[in-house]
């Protein structure tokens, strides 16, 4: 196998979303500390004005366990804590199985790179595979987040618009963000 063809399957490998391979209570606590992202999940690179957007696009100001780490500023209901951590439950379930489906096929791309003679047709496939299972994890994610929008009242999704409006406009100052009052995080 070419040199180029390995450095291009071994990227492939270290595409795995690294939030996803962090536990729930992890990323929950992650988020009661005031961090909107999980970690590793946007990179360090991503910080700057263009991480808004792609917030806002996958929607994570609306993931389960963030939502359920901000009950006191958001006064959610027993109704809503229910429905969000049945999803948040869910959710980890679903992204436990993908998970384990990603690194079964990262698992046989390693083993098929690593052969004196390398299957292409086993890297591609197995490549394809783990590609598609981290697609369907997305998707999963984007799902449940929308899910778990539709249980907020809009009341309540025009304050959580707001803190983060503010969170992110002390984060472009690099000063003091307006998230639970503490220090914009640098370098998530």
């Amino acid at each position: 196998m070419n040199l180029g063809m390995r450095a291009l399957a071994l990227t492939a490998l270290l595409a795995v979303p690294l939030a996803a391979q962090q536990p729930m209570e992890a990323d929950s606590a992650h988020h009661a500390r005031g961090g909107m992202m999980g970690r590793g999940m946007m990179g360090h690179g991503m910080m700057g004005g263009g991480m808004s957007g792609m917030m806002m696009m996958g929607g994570m100001e609306f993931a389960p366990a963030h939502l359920l780490a901000l009950n006191g500023e958001l006064s959610l209901t027993a109704q809503q804590i229910t429905a969000l951590t049945a999803l948040r439950d869910a959710a980890k379930r679903a992204r436990d199985a993908g998970m384990d489906k990603i690194k079964t096929h990262l698992d046989e791309l390693r083993t098929a790179l690593d052969a004196a003679t390398p299957d292409t047709m086993a890297v591609r496939t197995h490549f394809l595979a783990a590609h598609d299972a981290m697609g369907q994890a997305h998707l999963a994610m984007l799902i449940t987040n929308a899910r778990a929008k539709a249980i907020l009242t809009d009341a309540q999704r025009t304050q959580l618009a707001q803190m983060h409006r503010g969170m992110m406009e002390g984060r472009r100052r690099g000063g003091p963000g307006a998230w639970h009052g503490r220090p914009a995080m640098r370098g998530i």
